[in-house]
């Protein structure tokens, strides 16, 4: 791995000062994170760049990019400790100003970030919104606007990052899916979670800002068996409020299978995972494969090798 400080013309290796290195993602989270610790460092700046590479030092094997955000240096000097975020982090970062969304909300988020000078792509998600809404982040309307989408479809949304592009993908659409062979899995452990499982799915239809249609639909027997959790889910333009509640307690009413994995490999392509991506494991058998969304990833570089904390959900 190579480790590259810039600031404007400014290039510095810090390969050889890297005490410790990981980066991480998480479900819902825009940007990685990746903090660093530096023995004997040079001078740097906050606002400065980190970047990390696998091998070479061009764009494809580029796998983190973005700002130092803020570092300690320990008296006398002899070692710092930094934290940077990718360029989606600047989302959260800047506002905009009251404004009319009237479209496709995939293509309405892509079309008011790009107006800020960011290279930005997003899909449609085959949801129309037609409000007006109130000033906020641009990460607080990707969040809103990926909820909506989950809400009416039950896809999930991430930002995946190509140094100064990012690109709106839904989960498990990654064209590279890794396989962990069952031979790299140093730990593994297996569950079951409900904190995202409702039981009951309301949808409702406002018109100048009323109540005028409510449709509810549940699971009696799951009620019975974990307890009544009620998701209400604003129906937009959608008319058939019957099937949308249907279909989505059908999806929020599943209790995934979660599984903790920790996956040590030397492969510079599998490097890039982060949350949001899909995956495949060799289990013990040798034989049987199955399929996992990561959830949470956190990743160590050391020697070589990359050691990724993985928090998983089973995909069917």
């Amino acid at each position: 791995m190579k480790v590259i400080y810039g600031k404007e013309a400014l290039r510095i290796d810090l390969t050889h000062a890297v005490k410790e290195i990981n980066w991480s993602s998480s479900r819902g989270q825009l940007a990685q994170v990746c903090d660093i610790s530096l023995d004997q460092p040079p001078a740097l700046q906050a606002a400065g760049f980190l970047m990390l590479f696998t091998e070479n030092l061009t764009e494809k094997e580029q796998l983190f990019h973005g700002p130092l955000v803020r570092f300690q240096r320990s008296e006398p000097g002899n070692r710092l400790s930094a934290t940077a975020y990718e360029l989606g982090w600047y989302l959260q970062k800047n506002e905009l100003s009251r404004t009319k969304l009237s479209g496709d909300a995939g293509k309405e988020l892509e079309r008011l970030v790009k107006s800020t000078g960011i290279a930005f792509s997003c899909p449609a998600f085959g949801v129309r919104v037609n409000e007006r809404i109130g000033a906020q982040s641009y990460a607080a309307l990707f969040t809103m606007l990926t909820e909506k989408a989950f809400d009416q479809t039950g896809v999930r949304y991430y930002v995946q990052h190509q140094r100064d592009k990012l690109s709106v993908v839904a989960e498990g659409a990654n064209q590279l899916v890794p396989l962990f062979r069952a031979d790299r899995l140093t730990s593994s452990s297996g569950g079951e979670s409900i904190e995202e499982v409702y039981t009951v799915v309301t949808v409702e239809r406002y018109a100048n800002d009323r109540l005028a249609e409510s449709v509810s639909k549940e699971s009696a027997s799951l009620i019975q068996q974990i307890g009544r959790m009620q998701k209400r889910i604003d129906a937009g333009e959608e008319k058939n409020l019957s099937s949308l509640a249907q279909k989505q307690l059908t999806q929020l009413s599943k209790i995934p299978r979660t599984r903790s994995v920790t996956v040590v490999h030397d492969d510079v392509r599998s490097a890039f995972l982060r949350a949001g991506w899909a995956i495949k494991i060799q289990e013990t058998d040798k034989t049987t494969v199955t399929d996992w969304i990561v959830t949470s990833c956190r990743a160590r570089w050391k020697a070589g090798q990359y050691t990724m904390d993985l928090e998983l959900e089973r995909r069917e």
